[in-house]
C-alpha cells in the first residue's frame, strides 16, 4: 500500500484523521451515531457493540457477486466522534516479529487510515455523482 504524505506530528495527524473519517462516514450513513447502519453506496454489518463504541465491516455494495473489493474492519467511536481502521481485507501487513517497535505500528496504523480516508472521499464522490441533480425551479 502506497502512501505519500508522511506528516512529521504522526500520533497527531493520526488523530485528526480519524476524527476526519468519522465526519466522512457520517455523511455517508447519517445514521450511524443512532446505530441505523443503513446506506445504498455501502454496506456495513455490525460487528460488536459497546456502550460508545461499534466495531463494523464497511464495504462497498458490489454491481456484481464476482466484483472482489475490498472491506474494512473499523471500531467506530461515538463519543470521541472518530473512526479507526483495524484491517484492510485486501492489504496484508507482512510477517511481523513478536517484538514490533511502536513506529512501525504507528506507521502501519497511518497507512490503514490514510487508506480509508480516500476510500471515503471516493464513496462521497460516488455518491454525489449517482444522485440526480435536484434544482427548485422558482414560478
Amino acid at each position: 500500500m502506497q502512501h505519500t504524505v508522511r506528516p512529521i506530528n504522526k500520533s497527531f495527524c493520526l488523530q485528526m484523521l480519524c476524527e476526519e473519517n468519522y465526519v466522512k462516514l457520517l455523511r455517508l450513513v447519517p445514521n450511524i451515531n443512532q446505530g441505523d447502519f443503513s446506506n445504498v453506496a455501502i454496506q456495513t454489518n455490525v460487528l460488536a457493540t459497546g456502550p460508545f463504541t461499534f466495531t463494523a465491516y464497511i464495504h462497498p455494495i458490489a454491481s456484481n457477486t464476482r466484483s472482489a473489493e475490498s472491506g474494512f474492519k473499523c471500531r467506530i467511536y461515538l463519543d470521541t466522534k472518530s473512526v479507526e481502521v483495524l484491517n484492510i481485507d485486501a492489504y496484508s501487513i507482512p510477517h511481523q516479529q513478536q517484538t514490533t517497535s511502536p513506529k512501525a505500528i504507528l506507521n502501519n496504523k497511518w497507512a490503514l487510515n490514510y487508506f480509508f480516508e480516500k476510500w471515503l472521499s471516493f464513496q462521497l464522490n460516488l455518491s454525489r455523482i449517482a444522485q440526480p441533480n435536484q434544482q427548485s425551479i422558482n414560478a
